[in-house]
């Protein structure tokens, strides 16, 4: 499978997890500050919020991807040296409950392995890359021990998950959107913002796709950096 972006192109094939909506709708949403100069992608598959990352910052900016899956380290590496940003990425191969960054983060993005309550898949890279090896609360209190003084983290989850997270007492939730289908359906993913510094919540929400199975206005105005024609582009 690739995945055409409009300034970069992914290839998944050897990933677990393909390229999703889930991750275009975060890597879009995510608030990317002038001043976040170090960004960390936890878990980054193929690379594709890692590039979304590079897309979206100044050229001074640095984005480390952490990845556990050695194929999709790979196929990672192999995406970004193609990219625009060969030397703003840089990919390593680690688990993030042993690895430690070597300085304080501006900005963690997450897809994290949220299918916890599935049964586990009888293929172990796809088991490890849909589960994971610790609950979601443990991520979370991991990368917060990451964060420099106004440091974000940001989720995407489904929303009947979000219930079973326990925020670090640390973290203050900075957004939230509750993700729909489709136009006045009942939402079901939610992404989520954190940061070190004590904030109020902004409450947010979005429609994928209309009734009519179009894709919405405010989904095509929020990813139209990266989506071609607000189309997902597969071979």
């Amino acid at each position: 499978m690739s995945f055409q972006c409009r300034q970069f192109y992914l290839k998944d094939d050897r990933c677990a997890m393909k390229v999703s909506t889930d991750s275009l709708l975060l890597g879009s949403w995510v608030a990317v500050e002038p001043t976040t100069s170090c960004i960390l992608d936890v878990g980054t598959g193929c690379g594709i919020l890692a590039l979304m990352m590079a897309q979206r910052t100044a050229e001074q900016a640095q984005i480390e991807a952490i990845e556990l899956d050695a194929e999709a380290v790979q196929q990672a590496q192999e995406n970004i040296v193609a990219s625009p940003w060969p030397a703003k990425v840089q990919c390593t191969q680690a688990d993030c409950f042993a690895w430690q960054p070597q300085q304080p983060v501006d900005l963690i993005v997450c897809n994290p392995p949220y299918f916890t309550a599935h049964l586990a898949s009888q293929q172990e890279q796809r088991r490890l890359a849909r589960q994971g090896t610790q609950p979601l609360t443990a991520w979370l209190a991991r990368m917060t021990t990451w964060l420099s003084p106004q440091g974000r983290i940001a989720w995407i989850l489904p929303l009947s998950m979000e219930t079973r997270l326990e925020a670090p007492s640390e973290l203050s939730l900075r957004r939230r959107c509750e993700v729909a289908t489709v136009v006045g359906k009942p939402a079901k993913l939610v992404l989520l913002e954190w940061t070190n510094e004590t904030v109020e919540c902004r409450h947010e929400s979005l429609s994928i796709r209309t009734a009519d199975g179009d894709y919405a206005n405010e989904f095509r105005q929020l990813t139209s950096a990266f989506y071609l024609a607000g189309e997902h582009q597969t071979s």
